[in-house]
């Protein structure tokens, strides 16, 4: 099967780049495949003004990865698209594959969807996201216009397969679990009786740390350290405040600043718990993350959360919005440390959780 992917992926920085990498690797372990990824992504705006580019990753050396490869797409510069278009007819793919995850994408996605149909190419919109988390009714109308002309469709979760349906009923959906990326694991660094909690990822209101904070302190009588390791997008005053009100000062570290592979393998192997206490959400990559190190989660009951941690085998969920249930949640995970959730995870994640079982999804819809 001949297969374009247009997507981001690394040097670009954060888990849709580290997604569509892996996704462009099974592709092409089993297809021919087309990748076109971005020179430029976002406008730095739009981006926080922060550094978009992971130093950690060099473009020639991901580009020995596949046969056919360009970082030529410009998201504000029409001609880069026009040309993009242009290759993708010579290419003459059996279908082309858009990551969809942000409105940003909305002027680009509409008119290559609308080429493609000239064309009679076939469009798969994988839907990491259906709603954007930070949303708004301009984004609403902006979504539902690109997914309303879309004819395949994967989604990570049930929630977002019913929210897809309900905007396009004439799509061909189908459910997949979010993908566990690969890492190189360390072992795990063990603290004594000490247990190790990580929030990770970029910190926004919905991901609700000052939740986990309140449970910390709730939970100040156990021996519990918790390390906060991502760049808090509004700043740090709001939280570091709030440390100094509730006086956990000597139980948290913030590290305010993206991290790399490399460091983030030894977070995950200082961890014995990886905390969601996300107010809203429909699916994580951070979820993910944490299983393809082994480690368990502490998670809201929020979005298709429920589908990707098994209670009590692969982690434990508990009540959205409330910090006392995730302080219970915490004391849970104390005492239940001798279950091998590492063997749990791994089992749940061969299972149907893998690059493999997706690119098989993808074959299904294409092909048949």
């Amino acid at each position: 099967m001949k297969v374009c992917l247009i997507a981001p992926i690394p040097p670009f920085r954060g888990g849709i780049a580290k997604y569509c990498y892996s996704l462009a690797q099974e592709l092409e372990k089993r297809h021919e495949l087309l990748l076109l990824s971005y020179r430029r992504q976002y406008p730095a705006l739009l981006y926080g003004n922060k550094p978009q580019i992971d130093p950690e990753y060099d473009r020639s050396t991901i580009a020995k990865d596949f046969r056919r490869i360009s970082y030529d797409i410009d998201s504000m510069q029409i001609a880069s698209w026009i040309e993009a278009a242009r290759r993708i007819d010579s290419f003459s793919p059996d279908v082309v594959i858009l990551p969809w995850w942000v409105t940003f994408w909305t002027p680009l996605y509409l008119w290559l969807m609308r080429h493609l149909r000239k064309k009679n190419i076939k469009c798969l919109l994988l839907c990491i996201n259906v709603y954007e988390h930070e949303d708004s009714l301009f984004k609403k109308i902006l979504t539902r216009l690109v997914l309303r002309r879309a004819g395949l469709v994967i989604v990570h979760s049930a929630l977002e397969q019913a929210e897809l349906q309900k905007i396009n009923c004439k799509a061909s959906v189908r459910r997949h679990l979010l993908p566990v990326f690969s890492y190189e694991t360390s072992a795990s660094i063990r603290s004594g009786s000490r247990l190790n909690l990580l929030f990770f990822g970029f910190v926004r209101p919905y991901k609700g740390l000052d939740l986990l904070l309140r449970a910390v302190a709730m939970a100040a009588d156990l021996d519990i350290k918790l390390k906060v390791v991502g760049e808090l997008w509004h700043g740090s005053e709001e939280y570091l405040n709030l440390i100094r009100e509730l006086k956990i000062s000597g139980m948290v570290e913030i590290v305010d600043r993206y991290v790399s592979d490399t460091d983030m393998a030894g977070y995950f192997a200082w961890s014995d718990l990886v905390v969601l206490p996300y107010r809203a959400s429909k699916t994580s990559g951070v979820i993910a993350t944490s299983y393809g190190f082994g480690k368990p989660v502490l998670a809201t009951d929020v979005g298709g959360f429920h589908e990707v941690v098994l209670d009590g085998y692969t982690g434990k969920l508990v009540k959205p919005g409330d910090p006392r249930a995730i302080a219970e949640g915490i004391q849970w995970f104390n005492n239940n440390r001798h279950l091998d959730f590492e063997r749990n995870i791994a089992s749940f994640v061969d299972a149907g959780m893998s690059w493999r079982s997706l690119v098989d999804t993808i074959e299904g819809m294409v092909l048949f």
